[in-house]
């Protein structure tokens, strides 16, 4: 029987971010070999996350041998199905939506996976951006990370999406004991503003205020707040002595990180479903978090961790304070936490689901 032939067009790694590390683990997936004939066309057009969003010299030379190499594919390799992670806002959409036009000619079942955000506000930009996006998303399948993104693409994509939240590896097979004294916070992520770092630090200083005893740990790599200005903040707010940078940390001195610790923090302004939230409730920690994107369908408020608005540091004060005085909430909230990630977050089910969804899609079932 002839099998059919799957095209996965992805980010993938460098820069290392949480679109590229999940591209990554969707074309390592020992099961597309056995089921399908599979073909990657990575979209190589940025090595740093400084490259992100910019448009470049070298960047336009790369996207017209792209179009060509795209183009001999789709002939070529008669793809089924395309699967295409685009990146749905900003300049770069304008790339994509051509890529998708060039898709659509040769092939007539394509899976958008967006693991990004903002088409709601882009298409309330103008009547261009709205027309063009509802082009796009036309004759398509399309992946939401979590039931609360799906509102994100109803104003030009009216069929129900299909739902799919991020899924990782096992990397830790058993509960950890913690004794810690005094607790430890964890801050694991790119040193931005965005994320919230200056609204952790902002809360840390208050909680040192009220006296409440912590270590703290700022793990990650600089980019628009650098490790000299978190040293220094932590200097004049008198909290030096309690907070540690380190710079960024993986594979398993991460891991590391994430044993040592006591309470995960993320305050982002803007998220999808961070895979830094699903890390840490597999070494079964409690999570802090904004209640921005698809947080509030990770974390169940109470249960396995708490939320907060973003740019919030008094929230996030209240929220960290509750945790850091109540050993017995933060091991209980901690275990769920990891059952909550066991049931759903591993990336056997994310494979499980993905294949759920090629089926459907090369069945004629697209949720069109």
């Amino acid at each position: 029987m002839k099998r059919s032939r799957v095209l996965f067009i992805v980010q993938l790694p460098p820069p290392i971010h949480g679109v590229t590390v999940m591209n990554q683990y969707t074309i390592d997936n020992p099961g597309w070999r056995t089921k399908y004939d599979v073909k990657t066309l990575p979209l190589h057009f940025g090595q740093t996350l400084d490259d992100i969003g910019k448009i470049t010299p070298s960047k336009l030379f790369h996207l017209v041998g792209f179009i060509f190499r795209l183009c001999r594919i789709l002939i070529t390799f008669r793809p089924s199905l395309v699967y295409f992670t685009i990146v749905p806002t900003g300049k770069i959409f304008y790339r994509d939506a051509l890529f998708t036009m060039l898709i659509k000619i040769f092939c007539r079942r394509i899976v958008f996976h967006l693991h990004k955000r903002g088409i709601e506000e882009m298409a309330a930009g103008s009547r261009h951006k709205r027309w063009l996006l509802r082009k796009t998303f036309k004759n398509v399948a399309c992946i939401c990370l979590s039931q609360k993104l799906t509102a994100d693409i109803r104003t030009v994509y009216e069929p129900e999406p299909f739902v799919l939240p991020n899924g990782i590896e096992i990397v830790n097979n058993g509960l950890i004991e913690r004794h810690n004294t005094p607790p430890r916070i964890l801050y694991l992520s790119n040193l931005v503003k965005s994320k919230g770092i200056e609204v952790f630090l902002q809360s840390l200083a208050d909680l040192h205020k009220q006296g409440c005893r912590f270590q703290a740990r700022v793990v990650g790599a600089p980019v628009d707040y650098s490790i000299e200005q978190t040293k220094a903040f932590c200097a004049g707010a008198g909290i030096a002595h309690l907070v540690d940078v380190t710079g960024p940390k993986f594979g398993r001195d991460k891991f590391y990180e994430l044993e040592r610790a006591d309470i995960f923090v993320l305050p982002s302004f803007t998220e999808c479903v961070p895979l830094s939230i699903l890390e840490a409730m597999q070494f079964g920690l409690p999570v802090v978090a904004t209640s921005v994107g698809g947080i509030p369908d990770i974390l169940q408020e109470g249960v396995n961790g708490l939320l907060v608005p973003p740019g919030s540091s008094k929230d996030l004060t209240v929220r960290l304070k509750q945790l850091l005085v109540d050993k017995d909430l933060r091991l209980q909230m901690g275990l769920s936490a990891r059952e909550r990630f066991m049931q759903k977050y591993t990336l056997s089910k994310f494979y499980e689901g993905l294949t759920g969804i090629f089926e459907q899609v090369l069945k004629g079932k697209m949720h069109m």
